[in-house]
């Protein structure tokens, strides 16, 4: 059995992270086994142990510094011979992990694009920038979620790269009526109340103050209508402030980090996504896969598009404009998930790439 070590911040809600998972799932575990290397505990520990996988914590590069965290890397390798095939998804820092486990002679070193734009502090950027330089020249497999993925982590070879899409488990997804109705139940959502969704942790690059000020709009036309935020992240408290100021106390529901998406994604009615920019989301995938109606920012790669379900907006356009765009878009829920599976975001087709990819079949 060969066994991939995997390198992320965390294992808990988040595109790279779900993709990660529905991956790690769907593989043929008598050929090859996933463990991770992580900064921090998360939601989906508990799982990937009970799956044979094994975690391994470090500090994270930006809290020890590049010295002290070359030291403990390099000091893994050698402590873990086992390893012939790291599988980085941390975007432009994988140049130094990558760069680090080339020195210690691991012959398959992978790197994942999951993003599409550099970090906007100018320090930040041009470190990350110098980081990211050193991955072309260590890695020996590229991998990208998305063709602006690829243009931006990899530059003059994005063209060498292999797009692995971001599959999901299209049966779990597929809508559903029953649960549809019990989940609503559950989060006491009335009969007549529509339901707004969003997935995705509480950062910057979501634009969620701007989500905000959409269905406040969105309120003004249809005071019967709920928005559910599911999610966690460093900016969680601006957003309950902002939910004050605009007086939604009443009307947001904020879930957390939670391990059935799949089933809130049901009781929702659409879906709104206005990040300033992404890799590719998978919950954009896994939204229309359920039939949800599904409104995303114009910075997001048409990738995405794997249904006539989703509309591209202008995320300069004002909030009003977004929100009348979503009054105006009529409800036809019904499951999509032949369409999904035609374009070749089924996590199960994608495993058995992955691994042939990997030469592991």
């Amino acid at each position: 059995m060969i066994r991939v070590l995997h390198f992320l911040g965390s294992m808990n809600q988040g595109g790279a992270e779900n993709f990660v998972m529905n991956l790690y799932r769907s593989i043929d575990k008598t050929k090859i086994q996933f463990d991770f290397l992580v900064n921090r505990e998360g939601i989906f520990d508990q799982e990937i142990k009970s799956m044979g996988g094994k975690i391994f914590l470090i500090p994270a590069l930006q809290n020890i510094g590049q010295i002290q965290y070359t030291r403990n890397l390099d000091r893994f390798f050698k402590e873990h011979k086992e390893y012939q095939i790291v599988h980085s998804h941390i975007n432009q820092v994988t140049g130094l992990i990558l760069e680090i486990a080339n020195k210690n002679d691991i012959p398959v070193r992978i790197a994942h694009s999951h993003s599409s734009k550099s970090a906007k502090n100018p320090i930040v950027r041009i470190y990350k920038d110098y980081l990211g330089s050193k991955i072309n020249k260590n890695a020996t497999i590229l991998f990208g979620c998305s063709d602006k993925a690829n243009e931006w982590l990899y530059k003059k070879n994005k063209d060498k790269a292999i797009i692995i899409n971001n599959g999901v488990d299209v049966e779990k997804y597929r809508y559903n009526i029953e649960t549809r109705q019990k989940i609503r139940k559950e989060l006491k959502i009335k009969d007549n109340e529509i339901v707004i969704g969003h997935v995705g942790r509480f950062s910057k690059v979501k634009n969620h103050s701007f989500l905000l000020d959409i269905f406040k709009f969105y309120c003004t036309y249809n005071p019967h209508s709920k928005l559910i935020l599911v999610g966690d992240g460093e900016l969680k408290n601006d957003i309950l402030n902002k939910i004050k100021e605009l007086e939604l106390q009443e009307k947001v529901l904020m879930l957390g980090n939670i391990d059935n998406v799949h089933e809130v994604n049901q009781a929702m009615d659409y879906f709104v996504f206005p990040s300033f920019y992404e890799g590719l989301p998978v919950s954009l995938v896994e939204a229309q896969i359920s039939g949800l109606k599904v409104f995303a920012s114009d910075r997001i790669t048409k990738m995405v598009q794997v249904t006539n379900n989703i509309k591209f907006l202008d995320i300069n356009e004002s909030a009003q404009i977004w929100a009348e765009e979503i009054l105006s878009t009529q409800l036809d829920r019904k499951d999509m998930s032949e369409d999904v599976i035609k374009e070749g975001y089924d996590i199960r087709e994608i495993a058995k790439k992955y691994i042939k990819l990997l030469g592991c079949d």
